[in-house]
């Protein structure tokens, strides 16, 4: 007799003399049989699970599928025969597996996941969203649930919703992160900075330091414009990256050094990524502006020729561009650039700003006074314009007020 048969029948003996007796023989056999079948069943199911954490996904398939043809009733089972067509580019058997699972009439929270994990990958959100939410009813618990749902939310333009439901979910999962994580996010997309600042914030104590969450509020506070906030998380960030490295925070603490009128430390930031990465044209733009504002005249204008290869024709640059050449003397060139700036952007008032100081360093003060008037019939609070059209007026030339670029100008209501 074989080993196989040989438990059989000692499976068939413990469970008669277990007390059993009303069962006979061939019954007791055959329940041993089962339980002998769901033995290897669950021995393969584990073996399956250890070919999963290898990556080993083709024998994943083969050996749950042998599992489940044993003992068709395990629903973990199914939800990793699923996983595993999925990492093999096979949502359609991903798909077989769930369905399979639902003829054996089986109804868990990850089946129900798996499916909707398939619905999204073929870009069908609304029906996604439908099997994330019974996922929750199933199990209220696992926040993978709730991600899942809400960013499929978002997708679908409805970022209230899904804050909402982060909302009402927050006292649950209070000890996780991710939810918090998740909800500053979105009230940013909506323009809710104050409560993405809390939620973060939230999370920066959950978390405790984490880098990930000290650079996502740093550079909401940038968007902000809270820069001295933002200032005090990304600096150390910075300091404990490369030259080469952080490209977001660099880009988001220039920008705040710019504001709060720093612009050497902006240029400091930049100077050497920038070098390495003459590709980032915003990056670039930020530095001709740092390096303009501290009279490095030839990094200024390196930077902004790297800025206009990334980004030709853009109205920002033409106006560095003729700032630049505005502290060269190259007057000429400057109102040139700027006259065909105002061609394409007849409403640009830093433009007819610094039209302005060029044509009176050219001595046409009229034209230049014509100049500053436009600007205040676009933009009346602009300071820089009226005091410069009072300078002209009282014919004080002997004082030449530098013109504001994009963040120095905050007077004059520019971003």
């Amino acid at each position: 007799m074989s080993l196989r048969n040989d438990l059989l029948v000692a499976s068939a003996a413990a469970f008669i003399l277990s007390g059993c007796h009303s069962l006979s023989h061939p019954e007791a056999k055959q329940l041993a049989e089962q339980r002998w079948r769901e033995v290897r069943a669950g021995v393969k199911l584990q073996l399956a699970r250890q070919q999963y954490d290898g990556g080993l996904f083709d024998d994943v398939v083969r050996t749950v599928t042998e599992s489940i043809a044993l003992d068709s009733t395990r629903p973990e089972a199914y939800v990793l025969l699923c996983r595993a067509n999925l990492e093999l580019s096979k949502p359609a058997s991903a798909e077989q597996a769930i369905e399979a699972a639902r003829r054996s009439g089986l109804n868990t929270a990850d089946l129900h996941y798996m499916r909707g994990v398939i619905l999204e990958q073929r870009n069908d959100y609304v029906t996604a969203v439908t099997e994330y939410a019974q996922s929750r009813i199933l199990d209220a618990d696992n926040v993978d649930y709730l991600v899942a749902q809400v960013e499929c939310l978002v997708v679908l333009d409805r970022a209230d919703e899904a804050l909402g439901l982060l909302e009402q979910n927050l006292n649950r999962f209070d000890s996780n992160g991710t939810v918090a994580v998740l909800a500053g996010r979105i009230a940013a997309l909506l323009g809710d900075w104050e409560g993405a600042a809390k939620r973060l914030g939230q999370a920066a104590v959950i978390l405790g330091d984490s880098p990930i969450v000290a650079e996502e509020l740093g550079l909401l506070f940038v968007r902000a414009g809270r820069c001295e906030e933002a200032v005090a998380l990304l600096r150390p960030l910075i300091e404990a990256s490369s030259a080469s490295e952080a490209a977001a925070l660099r880009r988001g603490l220039a920008t705040c050094y710019l504001v709060l009128g720093d612009p050497t430390s902006a240029k400091v930031v930049l100077i050497d990524y920038a070098r390495l990465h003459p590709e980032d044209g915003p990056a670039q733009l930020l530095l001709a502006e740092a390096a303009l504002e501290t009279n490095d005249v030839l990094t200024a204008a390196r930077a902004t020729d790297l800025a206009e290869q990334q980004a030709p024709g853009r109205g920002d640059i033409a106006l560095l561009r003729a700032a630049v050449q505005w502290r060269r003397t190259e007057y000429a060139d400057a109102a040139d650039t700027l006259y065909g700036l105002l061609e394409r952007e007849p409403a640009n008032v830093e433009a007819y700003c610094l039209l302005a100081e060029v044509l009176r360093a050219q001595g046409q003060v009229d034209s230049a006074k014509d100049c500053l008037e436009r600007a205040l019939r676009i933009n009346s609070s602009c300071t820089f314009a009226r005091r410069a059209l009072v300078h002209l007026v009282d014919q004080d030339d002997s004082t030449s007020v530098s013109v504001g670029l994009t963040h120095s100008d905050a007077e004059s209501g520019h971003p």
